[in-house]
């Protein structure tokens, strides 16, 4: 059930601060909710050759087997000391998503291109062969890539947005509570481990001036005059701790949007102010939707495998091969 936000000058902490249980080894984000398209359910099935994959590097579509693509999705995306088979789950996962973007066609945003290395848009991805002759041990990376080789997770026969995350709170977060569509694979489900992470709880300070401007410009019905205990009022909820929707000096404004404007790590954030700041203090980074990486490293340091990993986080998928 969605909660009510505390309002005041104090929203409390103590709601959502709860031990639990990418930027490298948590980087990156597909399909980051502030700024992407919403993830839906393709219903192609993935007939055809994907043996290979057009990628738009730094804006130059590049044909690479689609292997060598994984790999280096994978070295960008998730530490090379982490479980190899949080790797694994990786792997599969990057594959199962660039395979879900040629079945859907190429788009607006890279139209000469199925996929790109903006892990805004699509995923993160390093040139295997400039890392290692740089002196970066990628062994163990490209080990589980090739001990997945060709697999890919489907649902009704069709491969899935396999979006994914550095960390959630203890629960992911649903694709209907993030981006207002409800996927079937895409559910909210219990996520461990995610205070391994250092960044697992953050702080963003706004100055009261700052926060007023930022505002003017993103929102300028938002009435944001009076005192910082004034301006958040009651917010919704997700199950998994996000701020859906917020009363912003008024306005009715999305959880994600807050995010993009501030630069917060995620939309489970609460708040404290002070007579001429406010603080956003957020649990998580990431939108939080799919596989969380240090969920999947918890996982298999508890002896799951990559199979039981990605049924966990993407629920009633076929593992099958491409």
């Amino acid at each position: 059930m969605r909660r009510l936000l505390l309002t005041g000058s104090a929203l409390v902490l103590a709601l959502y601060l709860i031990p639990a249980a990418l930027l490298l080894g948590g980087r990156a984000e597909t399909v980051d909710a502030a700024t992407a398209s919403v993830p839906v359910q393709n219903t192609a099935a993935p007939t055809g050759d994907y043996s290979t994959v057009t990628v738009s590097i730094d804006g130059t579509p590049t044909e690479l087997p689609l292997e060598t693509y994984v790999a280096g999705v994978v070295a960008a995306e998730i530490s090379n000391d982490f479980p190899i088979d949080a790797i694994r789950a990786q792997a599969v996962a990057a594959r199962t998503y660039a395979v879900y973007k040629m079945a859907s066609g190429r788009p607006d945003a890279h139209p000469d291109a199925d996929v790109c290395d903006d892990f805004h848009h699509c995923a993160a991805y390093r040139d295997i062969a400039v890392e290692t002759a740089a002196g970066n041990d990628l062994a163990r990376v490209q080990q589980a890539v090739q001990d997945t080789e060709g697999e890919i997770l489907t649902y009704d026969g069709a491969p899935i947005a396999a979006v994914f995350h550095c960390v959630s709170g203890p629960r992911t977060e649903a694709a209907l509570d993030v981006w207002g569509e409800d996927v079937p694979y895409l559910q909210s489900v219990v996520s461990p481990g995610g205070t391994a992470y250092d960044g697992y709880e953050a702080a963003v300070t706004v100055s009261a001036d700052e926060f007023r401007q930022k505002v003017a410009d993103a929102f300028p019905a938002a009435d944001v005059s009076g005192a910082p205990s004034e301006w958040f009022k009651a917010s919704t909820r997700s199950d998994a701790g996000g701020v859906i929707t917020v009363k912003l000096g008024g306005v009715t404004v999305e959880g994600t949007d807050v995010r993009e404007l501030f630069g917060l790590q995620s939309t489970n954030f609460t708040i404290t102010t002070t007579d001429d700041s406010i603080t956003f203090h957020t649990i998580g980074y990431g939108h939080g939707v799919g596989l969380s990486q240090y969920g999947a490293k918890y996982m298999a340091e508890q002896g799951a495998d990559y199979a039981e990993i990605l049924a966990h986080y993407y629920p009633n998928t076929v593992l099958t091969h491409v």
